[in-house]
């Protein structure tokens, strides 16, 4: 009798451990890394001459690495909207960073104070029935943590179940307040959330949408100094110095998810919310690139890593969209996505080959929250690439680009290739119906 009971203990055990290891491998941890105001050139990994990115460019060797990623908007938080619902600006009627307001009325002072939360309030309440992937994720039992930049009010209303940013506008919650402090200041909020979730077996979302290289470009001098005798001058320093500090802060996170034995069920999907080229003259400033449809401001690697889960590759044709990364995040964990998700798993390169577009919405800083219904309302640009052919639509004008050859987007070759123009054009006229 005490042998059976020895044999069925052990039994119990192994079936224990199976479980537990079936689990596990059915549920992996994901880490969302989100770049902020970063060129597509400014990596290790990209080939950059003088930046050190040496932790992203491990996870980038170690994954499926996108060169032609694309932004769905050059702008912070429509970009972000985005990459949550798996749907473009003009859908989620989420296009500018603030409201606009009447005249004779500034936000930060009185009435206009009332006012600005008023039609901020207004702006933020799209989000809430659009679909997200962070809300199937809690959904489906994941612990959910917000950190960094966050646009759309409290994160605890939008699938969170954990968060630094309050989102409170009396207490000058906008765009990610005590989450900003991220990577700059700290990583504590991440480590105790790991631990906590790893504690309840409970597999965990966190959004790193750290605020690097974003302005102000104030990296320790211990890394400005490396880059201050080698750029061209010291706003380019700086900008540089912040690129590196981004990395650290994803490195350190690396390496703590190993020391926890972690790493190998986790998956990392690495992308930017815009470009940015530093202005050499002043600190804190971009030139032809954010909140600009060339590709300075649009384009951006993305990659997805998940320990030997996924084979190594390095795509230089294929097109990618930050509107792929929440059905990818969904499917990677084994759920569906949401019908309305627009995007591919970019897991599979093939779908991603046979698609062979993309699409950009470029819309005005402040959005007139009365005319949100209308699409063309504070509308740029909008911007197809079609494999190597990229459009610029404009109000009243169009700009056609070749950028096999053309991969800064200077030569307008519109007027040479008007059949092609108008092709496009009846391209972007049914994506936007």
């Amino acid at each position: 009798m005490n042998a059976l009971r020895w044999i069925y203990g052990c039994l119990s055990i192994i079936l224990f451990v199976f479980l537990g290891h079936a689990t596990a491998a059915e549920n992996p941890n994901v880490v969302f890394l989100l770049s902020d105001d970063q060129g597509w050139t400014d990596y290790g990994f990209m080939g950059h001459p003088h930046v050190q990115t040496p932790n992203l460019d491990r996870l980038a060797s170690a994954g499926i690495l996108y060169e032609r990623g694309y932004v769905t908007a050059p702008l912070c938080r429509p970009s972000l909207a985005s990459i949550v619902t798996g749907l473009y600006p003009h859908q989620t009627q989420i296009r500018g960073n603030d409201p606009t307001m009447p005249v004779g009325f500034q936000r930060r002072t009185e009435p206009g104070k009332k006012l600005w939360q008023e039609r901020r309030d207004r702006m933020t309440s799209p989000m809430a029935s659009h679909p997200s992937f962070i809300k199937a994720l809690k959904q489906n039992g994941y612990a959910t943590l917000q950190t960094g930049k966050w646009w759309e009010g409290n994160p605890l209303d939008h699938g969170f179940t954990h968060a630094m940013t309050h989102g409170d506008l009396s207490r000058g919650g906008r765009h990610g307040d005590e989450g900003l402090k991220i990577g700059r200041e700290t990583m504590t909020p991440i480590y105790d959330f790991i631990d906590t979730a790893h504690s309840n077996n409970q597999p965990f979302f966190i959004w790193y949408g750290v605020f690097l290289p974003h302005s102000p470009h104030n990296a320790p001098d211990r890394l400005f100094n490396k880059y201050k005798d080698i750029a061209p001058n010291e706003p380019t320093a700086r900008y540089w110095a912040n690129v590196e500090w981004l990395d650290e802060g994803c490195g350190e996170l690396v390496k703590f998810l190993k020391a926890k034995d972690l790493y190998d069920n986790t998956i990392f999907v690495y992308t930017c919310d815009n470009g940015w080229v530093q202005d050499p003259d002043t600190k804190n400033r971009s030139v032809r690139s954010k909140r600009e449809p060339y590709e300075a401001g649009i384009r951006t690697p993305i990659f997805i890593t998940h320990g030997d889960r996924i084979k190594p590759q390095r795509d230089s044709e294929t097109l990618a969209s930050n509107i792929d990364i929440a059905p990818t995040i969904l499917k990677a964990c084994g759920l569906e996505a949401h019908s309305e998700m627009l995007g591919l798993d970019l897991r599979e390169p093939s779908q991603l080959k046979t698609r062979n577009r993309i699409f950009v919405d470029v819309y005005d800083h402040d959005s007139d929250i009365d005319q949100l219904d209308d699409t063309n309302n504070g509308l740029v640009a909008r911007v197809v690439i079609d494999g190597w052919n990229k459009l610029i639509a404009r109000p009243g004008r169009s700009e056609l680009y070749d950028l096999q050859v053309d991969a800064d987007d200077r030569n307008d070759l519109s007027e040479t290739y008007p059949d092609r123009v108008r092709e496009l054009e009846d391209i972007v006229d049914r994506w936007v119906k």
